[in-house]
């Protein structure tokens, strides 16, 4: 799977609660952002991403997570800002990742996070000019909040990536 960039320019839905519930018990979006783990009592460093990024934590892909439980410091990088907590590893699975919950940020930076995050998950406006094609669906045979959710689990699932899901969400004739 190709790397994903830094930010995304697409809307992505937060994952909903009965989808989550067995991992995480705070929101969190689809966004992938580069990331440094620190794990605090050996000092263990490594770079990575996130695929799931929330106000109260992440999850980071990394081939071998550590163990639940960890103390960590986690810096998350957009452009030239960098948002720093500190977090407990809450679920790691080798070979995949680990989730980790956020337990203490400066206020400063949990602000800067929440920015962010409105930033990267904002409807962008459509366009009304002239030369703009806006093509009506024949027939929508369901509702769109069922489409959503099928994509996110898609993209969860690992059957599309994060790039066709946005693609497909921004294509209003899909719904």
């Amino acid at each position: 799977m190709a790397p994903l960039s830094k930010t995304l320019t697409h809307t992505i839905l937060p994952l909903s609660s009965d989808e989550t519930a067995e991992r995480r018990g705070g929101l969190r979006y689809q966004i992938t952002v580069a990331a440094e783990v620190i794990e605090l009592i050996s000092g263990t460093r490594f770079s990575t991403r996130t695929t799931d990024l929330g106000p109260g934590g992440c999850f980071v892909d990394t081939l071998m997570p550590l163990p639940v439980g960890s103390s960590v410091r986690v810096r998350l990088y957009k452009d030239t800002m960098a948002i720093e907590a500190l977090g407990t590893v809450t679920y790691s699975q080798s070979g995949l990742g680990m989730g980790v919950a956020f337990d203490s940020m400066a206020p400063e930076k949990a602000r800067a996070l929440d920015a962010w995050l409105t930033e990267l998950t904002q409807v962008k406006p459509i366009d009304l000019s002239p030369h703009t094609s806006i093509r009506t669906p024949a027939k929508t045979g369901g509702s769109s909040a069922t489409s959503e959710k099928l994509i996110r689990l898609l993209v969860k699932r690992g059957v599309i990536s994060a790039a066709d899901a946005a693609a497909l969400l921004d294509d209003a004739s899909f719904f």
